[in-house]
């Protein structure tokens, strides 16, 4: 098995803990037009795409591969290899209350560079948060 099957392995076995995230597979035609557009501009040809998380007017968008994280908005992109991660996830809690976090977050913090990464809700945010504090995952021995 190579690393990136691994990846992808213990992604979707991770996934498959939180509900939100398995409805998100890509399935519908839409969907595929995008990841393909995804693919030249911003995947490696060895990489698949395991998640995406996408607005419909398409000006904020999440892909999760099996190599990496991206994220666009504010007409920026960000980007970051797991295991860069290093199990380093922040949620930011400016303007909103502790109690509301749950609620009205949309932006986790990775990696050393806190790089934010845009999610469609809250419960999409929180199962992604779970599942990238995985990473970087030890060697598959």
């Amino acid at each position: 098995m190579t690393k990136k099957e691994w990846y992808k392995d213990r992604l979707l076995w991770k996934a498959n803990q939180f509900k939100s995230l398995s409805e998100t597979r890509l399935n519908d035609e839409e969907r595929d037009n995008f990841a393909d557009k995804l693919h030249k501009e911003y995947v490696n040809s060895d990489d698949e795409i395991i998640f995406l998380f996408f607005e419909n007017n398409k000006k904020r968008w999440t892909a999760i591969t099996t190599d990496k994280v991206i994220s666009y908005h504010n007409n920026s992109i960000y980007q970051l290899k797991l295991d860069s991660i290093e199990k380093l996830i922040d949620i930011r809690k400016e303007g909103i209350s502790d109690d509301d976090l749950k609620y009205d977050s949309n932006f986790l913090f990775i990696g050393h560079e806190k790089l934010p990464i845009w999610t469609p809700n809250s419960k999409i945010l929180f199962a992604l948060m779970n599942i990238l504090r995985m990473f970087p995952l030890r060697e598959n021995t």
